[in-house]
C-alpha cells in the first residue's frame, strides 16, 4: 500500500514539474502554445516526463526496497554467524509496512536468541563449576589414600566417607540436570491423569522425613483434610518432584529439631499447597533469584545442594499453568506457595 502511494506521489511530482516547466517557457516566450501542442513537441514532453519518472522510480525503489533488503540480508548473515547483538533499523516513513513488520519481528527474535545464548553460557559455566568441585575432591582424597599406605584406619574411613558423599552429590547433580533438561524441553503438559493429591503429599512427606529425621530430627506437620482426597488432574510424576524438592529444601534449611509445615487447601479455581519452614529466611535479593538455575542463597555452601531444585519446581509448576511464590524475611523462615489451576481431563 505504501509503495503504491509513493509511486503515485512520484508520478504527480514529475507531471507537476513538467507542467511547471512548460508554463515558465510560455511565460518567457521561449515557446508558443501552438508549438507546444505540436505532435513532435508533445512526444518530447512525454519522453522527458517518462525519463524523469523512470529515474525517480529507480531511485525510490533502491531507497525504499533494495537498500533495506540488502541490510536485512547482512543482518541475517550476522545472526547466522552468532552475532546476536545485530539489530535492523526500522525507522523511515517511506518503508513499506511489511518491511517494518519484518524488521520488528527480526529484532525481537535476535533479542530472544541473545538472551538464550547468555543463559546457555551461564549454564555451561555453572554446570562445569558444580561438576568440577566434587570431581576434584574425589580425585584428591583418592590420591591421598593411594600415596599413604600407612594411613591410620580412622583417617582412611574419613576420606572414604568424603569420597562417598561427593559421589552422591555428583549423581544428584547429574539427575537434577537431566530432570531440568527434560521439563525445559516440554512446551505443553503431557501424561495428565486424575490422582489423589492429598495422598501424594503424604507420600512425599514420608520420603523427606526418612532422609532428614536421622540427620536433624526434623518433623513435618501435615495439614491436609482427612475426608477429602483432593483429586487433581496433572502429571503425577512431575508434581511429586515439586513436593519432594520443596520439602527437602525446607528441611535442609531448618535447624536441629526444626518443624516444617505442609498444607493443602482447595480454592475456587484449583489447589494451593504451602510449605513453611522456620529456618534462617531470605532477603529480597535472594528471593528475586531463588528460582534461577544454579543460584544458591547460601554462598558458604554449608548446606548441600546444587541450585537446581527450585528451578525445576518453577518449570514444572509453570507447565501446569500455575505459579510458585515465596514469602520470607531474614530470621523469620520461608513459605513457598504453589497455586495450581484446575486442569481439564
Amino acid at each position: 500500500m505504501l509503495l503504491t502511494l509513493n509511486l503515485f506521489f512520484i508520478l504527480l511530482t514529475v507531471l507537476g514539474f513538467t507542467a511547471a516547466a512548460a508554463w515558465v517557457a510560455m511565460q518567457f516566450h521561449w515557446i508558443q502554445l501552438d508549438e507546444l501542442l505540436r505532435p513532435d513537441a508533445v512526444m518530447i514532453v512525454i519522453y522527458v516526463a517518462a525519463i524523469l519518472i523512470g529515474i525517480s522510480m529507480v531511485v525510490m525503489i533502491r531507497k525504499v526496497i533494495l537498500n533495506p533488503v540488502r541490510g536485512m540480508v547482512r543482518a541475517m548473515q550476522q545472526l547466522a554467524g552468532g552475532d546476536f547483538s545485530v539489530r535492523m533499523a526500522c525507522s523511515g516513513w517511506m518503508r513499506p509496512l511489511e518491511l517494518r513488520e519484518f524488521t520488528t519481528a527480526f529484532n525481537k527474535a535476535a533479542e530472544e536468541l541473545g538472551g538464550t545464548e547468555i543463559l546457555r553460557k551461564d549454564f555451561i559455566n555453572n554446570f562445569s563449576h558444580e561438576f568440577k568441585t566434587p570431581i576434584t575432591s574425589i580425585g584428591g582424597f583418592a590420591d591421598l589414600l593411594l600415596e599413604d599406605e600407612e594411613m591410620p584406619r580412622e583417617e582412611q574411613r574419613e576420606y572414604l566417607n568424603i569420597i562417598t558423599s561427593e559421589s552422591k552429590r555428583l549423581a544428584a547433580l547429574a539427575n537434577s540436570v537431566l530432570a531440568l533438561s527434560r521439563v525445559e524441553a516440554q512446551t505443553i503438559l503431557t501424561d495428565t491423569t486424575p490422582f489423589p493429591l492429598a495422598e501424594q503429599l503424604r507420600q512425599s512427606t514420608l520420603l523427606v522425613e526418612k532422609k532428614w529425621r536421622p540427620k536433624k530430627e526434623v518433623t513435618i506437620e501435615v495439614l491436609i483434610p482427612e475426608s477429602d482426597e483432593c483429586i487433581y488432574i496433572g502429571n503425577e510424576g512431575l508434581l511429586k518432584e515439586v513436593w519432594v524438592n520443596l520439602l527437602d529444601n525446607a528441611a535442609k534449611f531448618s535447624s536441629e529439631g526444626g518443624i516444617v509445615t505442609l498444607s493443602l487447601r482447595k480454592t475456587s479455581d484449583g489447589m494451593t499447597v504451602a510449605v513453611t519452614d522456620r529456618g534462617p529466611g531470605m532477603d529480597q535479593v535472594t528471593q528475586g533469584h531463588i528460582f534461577d538455575r544454579f543460584y544458591q542463597g547460601d554462598t558458604s555452601h554449608k548446606t548441600e545442594g546444587n541450585g537446581l531444585g527450585l528451578a525445576l519446581v518453577h518449570r514444572i509448576v509453570t507447565l501446569h499453568g500455575g505459579t510458585v511464590t515465596v514469602q520470607s524475611a531474614p530470621g523469620q523462615g520461608s513459605c513457598f506457595q504453589v497455586n495450581l489451576p484446575s486442569q481439564k481431563s
